[in-house]
């Protein structure tokens, strides 16, 4: 029977003394501890470590625990981060948890704090993890309106494009900006398609090195060994070093393209999904990448981003809030009407992703202290959406998203009992169900 590699908690402080006690309480816990008197000693071993958690120091000599994180999401390291702060560093501490560390500890603590930080987190990570196997693994498509979710004309549209593309899956170009989560939307019509039973390969360009190309892509555990007549998932693609992108475009003609009219020859070839930021047209022909988005893209669906679907945020918002709420198994922090007009007006530069970090934080830190959206955000006015312009929200629709929101939480909290709502809400029955008609909330969904 094989047994799970076990899962280290990594220390980094350049402080012996902080190391030693930290590791001695957490090994007398029961825990597996890894730890390092700096970040770069930390980061060069870190390929080859199952690592649980990481727990760092903030201010230390050489890299410090910002500069730590930004590393480790720059080569998609997903470990939860906890960072150890003094007091007066906490407005730093807020940055580097917008960045998307897990949470912060100020100084001095009782180690038991710590402990239950690190839980929570591991608890989260491997929630997160099981969740998406249970998705990477089942046959049963997830209705697209639960993946790619808003009521918005676009989001509408969207989704019939989405199915357009499945129902006859070729070789496809996906565009669109930082954040608008274009590997769920591949995830979505590789699922939807007469493929789904075959693997979905998902390659992070980003973290593909010369070093490691035949290693990502080639051999037994490559990507198209592993994809036979699956789906190929080639996420940021423009985000390949230059060096690989030659080798990728020979690997494409011949393994690809070349079957794409010898339809006849019975060999194993992929269906290749890319995802870049630039458009075809910004993506010059003459260039590597342009070669190859003009190879794959004679499909290319663009994926909206939330500047262009401001109906569906709140919607987005509440759902991310909840589901924060769900894995950490705490209650959901309710939002006030500033809360609610922020995140309407705000315009999301990083999208859903940013919008998911904001959500989760906004769950996290509510859990013993008040903290606004505003706050979180550190909203300038300059971040806010144009509110002279016709075409973005009103004060009513505002008003509607709050309206929609409350109702929203008083039936999460109440799953779904009517006379419990009705009560908390100090509103009649026949309100409520023509209200949740309105917000086209229904019953069921809060059973």
């Amino acid at each position: 029977m094989k047994h799970a590699p076990k899962q280290f908690v990594v220390i980094v402080d350049d402080d012996q003394a902080m190391r030693d006690s930290i590791s001695d309480y957490l090994n007398r816990a029961g825990y597996h501890v890894r730890c390092y008197q700096s970040g770069s000693e930390m980061l060069s071993e870190v390929d080859n470590l199952n690592i649980g958690a990481i727990v760092c120091d903030l201010k230390m000599p050489g890299m410090n625990g910002m500069e730590i994180l930004k590393a480790l999401k720059s080569q998609d390291n997903t470990s939860p981060f906890i960072l150890i702060t003094a007091y007066g560093d906490i407005p730093t501490a807020v940055k580097v948890i917008h960045m998307g560390a897990f949470d912060f500890i100020e100084k001095p603590f009782v180690p038991k704090v710590l402990r239950e930080t690190i839980d929570l987190a591991l608890e989260h990570h491997q929630f997160k993890a099981d969740d998406f196997n249970k998705k990477n693994h089942s046959n049963t498509p997830v209705p697209l309106n639960q993946l790619l979710i808003g009521q918005s004309t676009v989001m509408t549209k969207f989704r019939q494009e989405v199915i357009n593309c499945a129902s006859a899956l070729h070789n496809l170009l996906l565009i669109g900006e930082e954040g608008v989560e274009k590997a769920l939307v591949a995830r979505a019509i590789h699922q939807h398609s007469s493929l789904r039973k075959l693997p979905f390969i998902h390659v992070n360009c980003n973290s593909v090195s010369e070093s490691l190309f035949s290693k990502t892509l080639l051999g037994p555990e490559g990507a198209f060994e592993k994809a036979g007549d699956g789906v190929i998932f080639l996420d940021k693609l423009d985000s390949m070093p230059f060096e690989c992108r030659i080798q990728l475009l020979s690997l494409l003609e011949k393994n690809v393209f070349q079957y794409a009219y010898r339809p006849k020859i019975n060999v194993k070839t992929p269906k290749i999904i890319c995802s870049v930021s630039m458009t075809p047209q910004e993506n010059k022909t003459n260039t590597i990448i342009g070669k190859i988005c003009h190879r794959v893209g004679k499909i290319h669906l663009k994926v909206p981003s939330l500047r262009e679907r401001p109906d569906d945020i709140i919607e987005l918002f509440n759902k991310n809030i909840t589901q924060a709420a769900n894995e950490y198994q705490i209650s959901i922090p309710p939002l006030s009407a500033e809360d609610v007009v922020t995140v309407s007006s705000y315009h999301w530069p990083k999208n859903q992703k940013q919008l998911k970090q904001i959500a989760e934080r906004f769950v996290l830190l509510n859990r013993t202290k008040h903290v606004t959206i505003n706050h979180l955000l550190d909203v300038s006015p300059e971040d806010m959406i144009d509110m002279t312009n016709s075409s973005n929200k009103t004060l009513r629709t505002l008003t509607q998203d709050f309206e929609k929101q409350l109702i929203t939480q008083a039936m999460i909290e109440c799953s779904g009992n009517i006379t419990q709502v009705c009560s908390l809400l100090k509103i009649p029955r026949r309100t409520l169900n023509e209200k949740l008609l309105k917000h086209n909330l229904t019953r069921t969904k809060f059973l």
